[in-house]
């Protein structure tokens, strides 16, 4: 399934207090922030069902882009992510110019990686033409109304593999650097003095209100350790056995990490519904295709029966049952069509050979975006395909030949001496 290896994952894990789904398009109104996520990261490292996992955070700002003297402020969508967890699960990601930070072991840890087509827009909608190594200037709102100012980088120009009606759309941004850019930034709980510990984990107003009165010669923070936060707004899971989606969601629900967990299916937001009526438009149209096979096999074996009236009736006169009369159509019809059948797998062997290497199928780009995140369609031979189709023409035989055969099998030797 594209959707699972290239976008979501089979699940996505999320904050209990959102109120919406997870999805692809969450960047003006993010998802709250998963609690805790480095916690539910290593339960998750250490589970037998669980293949990888990434923490992703959703959000959008500005960059500040200086290019011959002037500045120029321009929008930025992106995923914060550990770039190395990113692509090991979402081998989505080709570089068109310098580096997915240092995942290739020769590129910078921290900065922006632009997606083509973002960069191309910047130099189409605002005259500037950001190159990997250019300096730029990351902004954003706070929660107090004041704007946050990081510098940085840019580290590469992307193109996205599948869907790029999606990640054309999207930038990335380390993990470290959207921690500064948002103030996510706290205070490692072991450097504060024991007495606020304390105080903190009382149930008692006297205790919390209490400690006042320990700050009243200041606070040495001197000894504080800063500890970085992280701000994802979710993680997607791949697991060993997509099957055990069920067992596993019921598992991580029972460990009170105070969220919420979504299919794939949830998680791609109208991705998946739109892949799912492409995909009854399909079978639809193959079972129209069976039916009216059917109905031209039906409709030839009827003319086949009408045209051997007399030698049905001279077989019936010389003794014959109905069950033998029955046997001759039977192994007339599934000699034919299985003969028709093999022909017709030699022929998409050789097809498949032909058209189905390289580039694929190529269908129209919108199809092709639903159903398999983009590029054409590659076929490949196997077993089991052609052993299906051979058992499908068996009951399409099958069916088509009941009604000729209750036809065949009433006609009587007087009716056959009579012309009819």
């Amino acid at each position: 399934m594209s959707i699972v290896n290239y976008f979501t994952g089979d699940l996505i894990i999320y904050s209990d207090r959102a109120k919406d789904n997870p999805s692809p398009f969450s960047f003006t109104t993010p998802l709250p922030v998963v609690p805790d996520p480095h916690r539910i990261e290593e339960w998750l490292a250490g589970h037998s069902m669980v293949e990888s996992h990434v923490a992703i955070a959703q959000n959008y700002g500005l960059l500040s882009i200086e290019k011959r003297g002037k500045k120029y402020e321009v929008p930025f969508i992106f995923y914060a992510v550990d770039p190395k967890q990113y692509r090991a699960m979402f081998p989505n990601i080709d570089m068109a110019e310098g580096s997915f930070y240092d995942t290739d072991g020769s590129g910078p840890e921290a900065g922006v990686v632009l997606s083509a087509f973002q960069k191309e827009n910047y130099s189409k909608n605002y005259s500037v033409d950001p190159a990997p190594g250019d300096p730029v200037t990351l902004l954003s709102l706070s929660d107090g109304g004041s704007v946050n100012a990081v510098p940085s980088r840019i580290v590469g120009i992307y193109k996205p593999k599948y869907y790029t009606n999606v990640f054309n759309y999207i930038n990335f941004l380390d993990s470290k650097s959207y921690a500064l850019l948002y103030n996510f930034t706290g205070v490692d709980a072991s450097s504060m003095p024991e007495s606020f510990n304390r105080a903190l984990a009382s149930d008692s107003d006297d205790d919390i209100f209490g400690l006042a009165e320990s700050f009243e010669s200041g606070l040495d923070t001197r000894n504080l350790v800063a500890r970085e936060l992280s701000g994802y707004t979710m993680i997607a899971v791949r697991l060993k056995d997509s099957d055990e989606a069920p067992e596993f969601t019921a598992e991580i629900n029972r460990q009170n990490f105070g969220i919420k967990v979504a299919a794939w299916r949830e998680a791609s937001g109208f991705f998946a519904y739109i892949s799912s009526i492409i995909q009854v438009v399909i079978y639809g149209a193959t079972f129209l295709i069976f039916l009216i096979v059917v109905f031209i096999l039906m409709n030839t074996l009827i003319i086949n029966v009408l045209e051997r009236t007399g030698e049905i009736g001279t077989l019936r006169a010389m003794g014959a049952e109905k069950g033998f009369i029955t046997g001759i159509f039977l192994w007339e019809s599934f000699l034919l069509n299985g003969a028709a059948a093999l022909c017709g797998m030699a022929a998409s062997i050789v097809l498949v050979a032909v058209v189905g290497g390289g580039e694929g199928i190529v269908l129209p780009d919108v199809i092709q975006q639903y159903l398999t995140g983009g590029g054409g369609i590659r076929l490949l031979p196997g077993v089991r395909p052609f052993a299906e189709a051979f058992a499908i023409v068996v009951i399409v035989s099958l069916l088509a030949t009941i009604y000729p055969i209750r036809v065949a099998t009433a006609v009587t030797p007087l009716k056959a001496m009579a012309g009819n």
